[in-house]
This record gives C-alpha cells, sequence and structure tokens, in this order.
C-alpha cells in the first residue's frame, strides 16, 4: 500500500469518526453537528486546506481509484484473487445483468413521478431563488426556497438508488431485512420529502395560495410519492441512520458500527447475524475457488 493510501486508512481509523454517516444525511454540511465526526467532511476540509480543491469530477474520479486500491489491499490480506474478482465484474454476463436492472429502475412509474416533481419544483424555486438578488424574503421563506430546491434532485436519486438495491439479484442472503442500503436510501428520500413538503407549506402561507392554485398539484404529487415509497418500502422508516438516529452516538458515544450492522439487537441475535455472515464468506470462498479448480 503506498504511503498516501496509507495515511488515508490511518485518518478513517479515528475513533471518534462516525462509520458511513455520510452516506444517509442530506449533504447540507453548514447546518449538521456531525461534521467533526463525518470522515467525507473532514477530508474535503483537509483538500481545502491544501489548496488541491477539485472538480466533482476529479473527486469521483480519485474515489473510484481509491477504493479499487483498498479493495485489492484487503483482498491480498485475504488471499483472494482480486483480478479474478475484476475480471467477473467485467464481464459479459455482469454488464447484461446490470443493464436489466438499469431498464427496470427506469421503467418504475415511481422513479418517473420523482423525476417528474422535481422537473416541476426547480421550475418554481429557482426563479424564486434568483429573485433573491433583488427581493429580501422574510428569513423562513427564503430558507423555504433553498430547501425546495436542494432537494428536488436528491428525491429522485434516493428513490432511484432505493429501487435499485431493492431490484439487485446479487445482494448476500444474510443481509439484514431492515438495516440495508434500500431502506436507508429510502428513509433518506422520505426525510427529504417531508422537510419540502414542509417548505411548500411556509411558501402556500406567505403567498396566500389559492386552494385550487397549479402550483398545489406538483405538491399533491411529492405527497402521493411519498405514500408509494412508504408502500414499497414498508421498513425504510425503521433503518437506523448512523449518528443521526442513534441519540447516544448523538450526546458523544464512540462507534464503530458499520452502517449494515444490526441496532438495538439481543445478543443472541448479533451471534446468529455474526455467525450467518462467517458462514455466506466461507461458502463465497469456497465457491470460488471450486470455479478456479473447474476451469
Amino acid at each position: 500500500m503506498d504511503p498516501e493510501l496509507e495515511g488515508y486508512v490511518a485518518r478513517a481509523r479515528d475513533p471518534l469518526l462516525i462509520p458511513g454517516i455520510y452516506n444517509y444525511c442530506h449533504h447540507r454540511c453548514e447546518q449538521c453537528p456531525f461534521t467533526g465526526r463525518c470522515f467525507s467532511f473532514l477530508e474535503e476540509q483537509r483538500d481545502a486546506r491544501s489548496g488541491s480543491a477539485r472538480s466533482l469530477t476529479d473527486r469521483t474520479s480519485q474515489n473510484l481509484t481509491r477504493a479499487t486500491a483498498l479493495m485489492e489491499a484487503w483482498c491480498e490480506r485475504q488471499g483472494i484473487d482480486f483480478e479474478e474478482i475484476r475480471r467477473e465484474a467485467q464481464s459479459e454476463a455482469a454488464h447484461a445483468a446490470h443493464e436489466r436492472i438499469d431498464a427496470v429502475v427506469d421503467r418504475d412509474p415511481l422513479l418517473g413521478a420523482a423525476l417528474q416533481y422535481s422537473k416541476e419544483a426547480y421550475d418554481i424555486v429557482d426563479p424564486l431563488d434568483n429573485l433573491s438578488r433583488f427581493h429580501e424574503w422574510a428569513p423562513a421563506v427564503g430558507a423555504a426556497i433553498k430547501t425546495i430546491a436542494w432537494y428536488s434532485g436528491m428525491i429522485p436519486a434516493k428513490i432511484g438508488r432505493a429501487l435499485y438495491g431493492l431490484a439487485a439479484q446479487d445482494r448476500p442472503f444474510d443481509e439484514d431485512p431492515v438495516q440495508n442500503d434500500w431502506n436507508g436510501s429510502a428513509k433518506v428520500a422520505r426525510l427529504a420529502i417531508a422537510e419540502s413538503l414542509d417548505a411548500w407549506r411556509t411558501l402556500f402561507d406567505a403567498g396566500d395560495t389559492p386552494t385550487d392554485a397549479s402550483i398545489r398539484q406538483t405538491v399533491a404529487r411529492l405527497e402521493s410519492i411519498d405514500r408509494d415509497v412508504a408502500a414499497c418500502f414498508p421498513l425504510a422508516m425503521e433503518f437506523v441512520r448512523p449518528g443521526f438516529d442513534e441519540p447516544a452516538v448523538a450526546a458523544g458515544a464512540l462507534t464503530r458500527l458499520a452502517p449494515f450492522e444490526p441496532r438495538g439487537c439481543t445478543i443472541r441475535r448479533r451471534l446468529k447475524c455474526w455467525s450467518s455472515r462467517v458462514l455466506g464468506r466461507l461458502r463465497r470462498l469456497i465457491g470460488a475457488r471450486t470455479r478456479r479448480a473447474t476451469l
């Protein structure tokens, strides 16, 4: 492992950090009480201080390169053939599977409704936000405009991620039914919807919006989306977001629980989940070696 990557890993091991907290937040760092315990935020600040501010494309590329290097180093320590995993991931069968899932998600009416809401909401609030340069809104109104604009793009993105995770067929057999990525993504979407609906009500109250105004149809669409997300992901609100939904951690307690590790369960359930994961890894390793032996 090269020195830069070793430094990155060492910083990530800081016991004060909350693992994975940045995966299930709303990315409004200026409002977040956890920035001092968020590895993603601290790394961004570190880059800013070093004068190495990069574009989103450059950051994404670097993160992918770093993730690949970390996986390769982990596989080497575990005696797993990383190149075989890479070949399988780049195979025609893998690409075909991803394309099938993409097609299923793209055709889902829930994602279509979320994308339609996103466009309608942005078209409404973007001119209002631009008007802020010439007109001083009441603080609550200005905050509502920014909230609606911020979440207009996040809502369909999180719903799409949740639908993709639900549609994937290669999930580990021992994955927790609640503490998983699609439930976490759906919960973030529903929380963003709730904040957006509150913001729309603020705008309606400030502008004395008539009950039959066309703008209310956009909000009705968002309410319908929320009901559909709740029906599609009935366990989403039980997902425990690292830090945010853990009072003891929020109060300063340390934690090393991974985002998908079950919370609030008994010792017996923890042992059962742990043994299930170990057996699953053994089966996958045996299966990989069997495939190699038959080649």
